[in-house]
């Protein structure tokens, strides 16, 4: 039986193929470039504006990977990263195709995981990544749901209470809607969007809601603080439009294995304007009255692919 290395190379044959062409450009095409080595972005979510919720992560899955999607990619990898001189994103990119490979092409008849929120099951969850870290294990072929995802599937059911209460949603997911819908129906859902239009409250910039105070019962704000300018004030429009001991369910990316947050000087490629830490609970704590951090992983199944320390923030008023 072929293993996993043979099978990569033999499915990047023809990527060197293609490289064969370009050994004799100019030199300058390999060359990592002051921009391609430290790229800077005034705010990158500016290209996110008068766009549709089906924008948003969890919308419609890519479908299964096969080696002729894996072979596309490495070529594309090629093209666009090592000829630029992205060396990181590349490398990178290699070994999201070569996990993807093992998992899609070698063990594709296994059942090794199950999605929540739409019931996919195969050997595992696409693996993705960007230049600064790998995804394992990350996005459901049919419904592209996260690990967040998957991890809130279950939650929100177990913590919010199924009763005539009314609920806002920040940046709306539709697996998300669809699993509130379905399991916590007598609660009554409202969206809300800066960027997005199809929203039932478009426009709505977190730093500066025009809701009354206390109009809400629930908030769920999923991945959303990372890409807001100034969270303090994010967190304390929230509190402001919660009404009293109710509970806003939050969660933000982060290395939650470390304390401090790191700011950045403008955003980065996805957007956000800082990579948190677990001193974002003090934050939080300037604005609610109480914040319990649970990690997802640890109320999961374990073939739900959810990842260690994939936090939620339950904030009560």
């Amino acid at each position: 039986m072929i293993d996993s290395f043979s099978l990569l190379a033999k499915l990047l044959s023809n990527v060197f193929d293609i490289y064969i062409l370009y050994v004799k450009l100019p030199i300058r095409f390999l060359k990592m470039s002051p921009t391609n080595m430290n790229d800077s972005f005034e705010n990158t979510n500016e290209k996110n504006i008068g766009q549709k919720s089906q924008s948003n992560p969890g919308w419609k899955g890519k479908g299964v990977p096969n080696l002729k999607s894996l072979s596309y990619q490495a070529l594309i990898n090629f093209k666009r990263n090592l000829l630029k001189g992205n060396m990181t994103l590349f490398l990178n990119n290699i070994k999201a195709i070569h996990t993807n490979m093992s998992a899609f092409v070698l063990k594709k008849n296994q059942k090794n995981v199950i999605c929540p929120c739409c019931n996919w099951s195969g050997p595992a969850f696409i693996t993705s990544c960007n230049s600064k870290r790998m995804n394992y294990n990350s996005n459901c072929p049919k419904c592209d749901s996260r690990s967040r995802h998957r991890g809130l599937s279950k939650f929100l059911e177990q913590t919010l209470e199924n009763k005539d209460l009314n609920l806002l949603f920040f940046a709306p997911e539709k697996i998300l809607m669809k699993i509130l819908n379905d399991k916590l129906e007598h609660i009554t859902i409202q969206t809300t969007d800066y960027y997005s239009t199809d929203v039932d409250f478009p426009n709505e910039d977190i730093q500066g809601l025009s809701f009354k105070s206390e109009s809400f019962d629930y908030i769920l704000c999923n991945h959303v603080i990372e890409h807001v300018p100034n969270d303090d004030l994010a967190f304390k429009k929230l509190s402001r439009i919660l009404k009293d001991n109710r509970k806003a369910i939050i969660t933000i990316p982060g290395d939650y294995h470390l304390n401090a947050t790191i700011e950045f000087k403008q955003t980065d490629a996805n957007g956000h304007f800082r990579h948190y830490g677990l001193d974002v609970i003090d934050k939080m704590k300037s604005y609610f009255s109480d914040v319990n951090a649970t990690d997802l992983h640890s109320v999961s199944k374990l073939e739900y692919g959810v990842r260690q320390n994939d936090l939620v923030f339950i904030c009560t008023k």
